[in-house]
């Protein structure tokens, strides 16, 4: 058990977690309300010393939890899935104040944490292939691999933190939380509710500034990194893990396709590709951000789909029918403006909205949608993780396969209409990680994550995500050598 003082949880201060303990520091940061541009709570920038002492405490706990049953270690799973429900609305509140989400989207991540643990808490210890031969016996184990460390986002702060913590756990190793300096709070009241079970330094959490998360990579007693983010950072991250052969899980940046087949249903899709393309005003991975619509229903389609993102209500968490809250930081809130001010510059038709982000009181900006811009555009070339999309026509469905793969990037991809096996022939061509068939992109414990080309490097949940934190060791004993 972590000492008693964590076992009260206060949501108005922020400690970094470090062996069990709260720890603070001199110098702090804070982040910001992104509906008000307010600052909220001081949160400790880790130091060197608090990184060292945090690897020292992950090792020494990893090397008694190692030794744990499986079972044991689900049923302390089981344990946190109930500490953690004690404080739902808790977290809920603080979620909205890091993030600007309208607080249903806000409740719905706090409670699909409950659903994460359910499904780890039903997982099965997975098992390597066993040979008897005759001449020997092999068996394939999956071990451990040590101490982990999360570098987690900004746009499912508590969510995809969880989402590193119960598999590295479970798998029976040691984790050290680092989340976005934008998004510290829910991840840290999260770590530090984690220690009310899990034994000193076996879940801690570092927040910190620029510095943190290369010496968390560079470190030489850390041996496995899991990092959601940009592409940009994502290779720095994978470059920089070469030089101490660091095991890393790549969850990087998408340009999801979106395709409609000329037999959908505009009514039934339109509200589909809409919710796909804005959910979490477009701060999501996987989220549409190319809708294809073939030439014979475009213009009756883009129609509906303005209809629709007229009518997804802008404004604060908790604003009667808010749909979509703010962009999440300045920084990402300057560089979607940046794709309005290219779509004006170069005379692209706005379908929805214009080239010109109103000043707010927060980060808002109102869902766009521009009608068939060229492919060499900006908005179409590059991702904006905000809430301006193209619509391009099509004609043939073998070209818009090849233009929704002519991308670096791979993540994710959704594709709509009446014909089971043209879907699945789409879906089958279309290079992604997951592609989602007549519904919107939602990503779940159950179905593999992850993203070919530029997008990533290995997966996460499912039963393979579990694997991501073991080594694989094969043992052959050979018979009638003693």
């Amino acid at each position: 058990m972590a000492p008693s003082r964590l076992d009260t949880v206060s949501f108005t201060s922020f400690t970094n977690i470090v062996n069990g303990e709260s720890r603070s520091s001199k110098t702090k940061y804070h982040g910001i309300d992104p509906t008000s541009k307010q600052p909220n709570w001081d949160v400790p920038v880790a130091t060197a010393e608090d990184v060292e002492d945090a690897v020292a405490a992950a090792n020494k706990a990893f090397a008694e939890w190692k030794t744990t049953t499986w079972e044991y270690r689900t049923e302390r799973i089981a344990r946190f899935k109930e500490a953690l429900e004690a404080y739902q609305e808790e977290m809920t509140d603080l979620l909205l104040k890091e993030t600007g989400k309208p607080r249903n989207f806000g409740a719905t991540e706090v409670q699909s944490c409950s659903k994460f643990m359910e499904w780890h808490m039903g997982l099965k210890e997975p098992k390597g292939e066993s040979y008897d031969l005759d001449d020997r016996t092999i068996v394939n184990k999956f071990v451990p691999l040590g101490v982990a460390a999360a570098i987690c986002p900004w746009n499912f702060p508590l969510l995809l933190s969880l989402g590193k913590v119960l598999p590295a756990v479970q798998m029976g190793n040691a984790i050290i939380v680092k989340p976005s300096p934008f998004t510290p709070y829910t991840a840290l009241k999260m770590v530090e509710i984690a220690n009310q079970v899990f034994p000193p330094g076996l879940v801690q959490a570092l927040g910190g500034d620029d510095k943190l998360g290369p010496a968390l990579v560079d470190h030489p007693d850390i041996h496995k990194i899991s990092f959601t983010g940009s592409i940009a950072t994502g290779k720095k991250v994978m470059a920089a893990a070469a030089k101490t052969v660091k095991r890393v899980t790549l969850e990087m940046g998408g340009n999801d396709p979106a395709i409609v087949l000329p037999d959908a249903d505009i009514a039934k899709v339109a509200p589909m590709v809409a919710m796909g393309a804005f959910f979490n005003t477009s701060q999501v991975c996987i989220a549409s951000k190319r809708i294809y619509v073939h030439s014979s229903m475009y213009d009756e389609f883009l129609a509906a789909l303005v209809n629709v993102a007229k009518s997804l209500k802008v404004g604060a968490s908790n604003e009667e029918g808010v749909m979509l809250g703010p962009i999440q930081n300045s920084m990402q809130y300057e560089k979607v403006k940046t794709f309005f001010k290219d779509t004006k510059d170069h005379g692209y038709k706005f379908a929805l909205g214009s080239g010109d982000v109103p000043e707010t009181k927060g980060f808002f900006i109102e869902p766009t949608i521009i009608d068939n811009p060229p492919e060499d555009s900006m908005i179409v070339q590059e991702e904006p993780f905000g809430p301006i999309v193209p619509v391009q026509k099509y004609d043939d469905i073998e070209d818009v396969i090849k233009r929704a793969n002519n991308s670096k990037a791979g993540l994710g991809a959704t594709v709509f209409g009446k014909d089971a096996q043209k879907l699945q022939e789409v879906a089958d061509k279309l290079e992604a990680g997951s592609v989602w068939i007549n519904s919107f992109p939602a990503a779940g414990p159950q179905a593999q994550f992850g993203g070919v080309k530029e997008s990533g490097i290995g997966t996460e949940f499912g039963t393979l995500g579990i694997l991501a934190y073991a080594n694989v060791k094969a043992i052959t004993t050979f018979k009638n050598n003693s």
